[in-house]
């Protein structure tokens, strides 16, 4: 007997039994016998989907890329902050914008596999130039102007943009120990102020934005600064 037949047979046994019962009944029976084959196939469809959503995300054009590390205290939400700023884009279907908080740099020599990995992560995007900002902590942007080459934001900004931000704009020494504009204090954005964080003694780190050298759009670095503080 070849497959076919072995269905039919079964289609036919099945629909036997159904045919005497009523709607509620068939529904119970078909929940009951068939769950597993309904979880399968709704798990099926569902990694098609995802695996779908990849694919077509894969293929738009990328036109800002940021990553918020070591935020203890959850005030860069990269999900949120992903749409929000979007919806103030002229975005096409084929464009996005991408922000990923999921990340955390150890500075302490305990490296896990997951620090490390993040770690990874921010210098292999930085090095194929497809990152475009960093937010993080104060304590890591010590370590990394020593070790990253950073844009001086002065050459990126708007002399008006710079005249916004202000005392904002973070002078220092950057990995060539030339004297430059390397970040930004987002103590004042949208993220911290008047959200309490700024004032809440529990949160015992300064936030920065900074650039690294072969970030690929300054422009929009600039727009989502604009964004970040409320800007004209």
């Amino acid at each position: 007997m070849n497959i076919q037949e072995r269905f039919a047979r079964w289609k036919a046994a099945e629909a036997a039994k159904l045919r005497p019962m009523h709607f509620r009944q068939r529904i119970g029976y078909i929940l009951h016998y068939y769950r597993f084959w309904i979880m399968g196939l709704v798990l099926l469809l569902a990694v098609a989907f995802y695996i779908g959503d990849v694919v077509v995300q894969s293929q738009k054009e990328i036109l800002l890329q940021g990553f918020f590390t070591n935020d203890e205290y959850d005030l860069f939400p990269a999900d949120w902050i992903q749409k929000d700023y979007a919806a103030t884009q002229d975005l096409t279907r084929r464009q996005r914008i991408v922000l990923d908080d999921a990340l955390y740099i150890d500075l302490g020599g305990d490296a896990s596999d997951y620090t490390s990995a993040s770690n990874g992560k921010l210098i292999a995007y930085t090095l194929t130039h497809e990152l475009d900002f960093v937010v993080t902590s104060d304590e890591v942007l010590d370590y990394y102007k020593d070790n990253m080459p950073m844009k001086d934001l002065r050459e990126i900004l708007s002399k008006k943009l710079q005249q916004q931000l202000g005392d904002a704009l973070y002078m220092s020494t950057d990995a060539d120990g030339a004297y430059s504009c390397i970040a930004v204090d987002m103590t004042g954005s949208r993220f911290v102020a008047g959200t309490g964080a700024d004032t809440d003694p529990r949160v015992e780190h300064t936030y920065y934005l900074f650039v690294p050298e072969s970030a690929p759009h300054t422009e929009q670095v600039a727009a989502f600064l604009r964004y970040a503080f409320r800007l004209e």
